[in-house]
């Protein structure tokens, strides 16, 4: 990251953003809403479609929000309005796969930086018809809580916050990677009683934030399942098949591309991306949030990821990038002017 710091300050003085404007010690008037209906997205009463960035370290510092608030308008003009955030951030990459960040204390208290730099981007967001899908728990982090209580909090303390500051333009999942054999800790985000325990998780958020459509994400190696008793958005991940019904959210797509060479891809594996686009394309109740270690990874081989720009063509080392996934979805699908894509 260091390589970039000084291009990152630069900017900042040339084009300043005012951050105490959306600080959570501030009144703001709530966002657009996002809401389920049938099993299409709507966005502040608009029908919507959905064209995604798996922004899952997006809140790791400042630095790194701001670049994602500033390539905002970039992903708007190639047609992507839906990112995703993790508050207890997602894969590390290379060379500190735990290298992400952590938005909760022991006791499950939502820290006050963290708070202010979600409710930054997903106003930002807004202010471009933009929606924010809001991850809370991670299988990589869930074992700093202290208990279930910790847990529990964890998950009131956020829906309350999102509630009280009127951040409606978000759908929320509430445990990313549920069941994940290897690396969840907490016996409330594994088998078995899954569907007890994903009910209960919902039903926390929702006493406290009952207009925010929630789901849980499983694991796709495990059998739980990726419905739940009262489940509002079907949530799924990496190659899992595309359900017929429920409104589908694909919170990760399969990466392509790797850690330790990030934003490099073969022409196979940029095929595997554009049937990907092609079959969401075709499903009417299903988005995709596209995954590339590119955009997720802290620091990775590249040394400046998390990237939220869309950078090279990534035929090569010396043209790292996503920018053929931003071209496709303008060129297929058409920039994003709220309330609809323009082609």
């Amino acid at each position: 990251m260091q390589t970039i710091v000084p291009l990152i300050l630069w900017a900042a003085s040339a084009l300043p953003f005012d951050r105490a404007a959306t600080s959570a010690d501030a009144a703001q008037p709530a966002t657009r809403e996002f809401e389920i209906r049938g099993e299409r997205a709507y966005l502040g009463g608009q029908p919507v479609d959905l064209w995604g960035l798996r922004c899952g370290n997006a809140l790791h510092s400042w630095t790194v929000t701001e670049r994602h608030v500033r390539a905002m308008d970039n992903m708007v003009r190639h047609g992507i309005n839906f990112i995703a955030v993790y508050v207890q951030g997602s894969h590390g990459g290379w060379p500190d796969a735990d290298a992400g960040l952590n938005g909760y204390t022991r006791q499950g208290q939502l820290k006050k930086d963290v708070a202010d730099r979600l409710e930054w981007l997903i106003r930002e967001a807004d202010a471009r018809g933009m929606v924010v899908l809001v991850g809370l728990l991670s299988p990589r982090k869930d074992q700093v809580f202290d208990d279930e209580a910790a847990l529990q909090r964890a998950i009131v303390e956020t829906a309350e916050f999102l509630e009280r500051r009127g951040l409606k333009n978000v759908l929320v999942d509430l445990a990313h990677e549920f069941d994940h054999t290897e690396r969840s800790d907490q016996p409330l985000l594994r088998e078995p009683d899954g569907e007890r325990k994903k009910a209960q998780l919902f039903q926390w958020f929702k006493e406290r934030a009952p207009t925010i459509e929630a789901g849980v994400c499983p694991y796709q190696k495990s059998p739980t399942t990726d419905t739940f008793p009262g489940m509002e958005v079907r949530i799924i991940q990496k190659t899992m098949p595309i359900p017929s019904s429920g409104f589908v959210v694909n919170v990760e797509t399969q990466k392509q591309d790797s850690y330790e060479n990030d934003g490099v891809f073969s022409a196979g594996q940029k095929d595997f991306i554009f049937a990907d686009c092609e079959a969401y394309k075709a499903a009417p109740n299903a988005v995709m949030l596209f995954h590339a270690a590119f955009i997720q990874g802290i620091g990775n081989f590249s040394g400046s990821a998390p990237h939220p720009e869309m950078g090279g063509l990534g035929d090569t080392a010396g043209d790292r990038g996503v920018r053929f996934y931003y071209e496709w979805v303008r060129d297929n699908v058409g920039r994003w002017e709220y309330p609809n894509h323009v082609r």
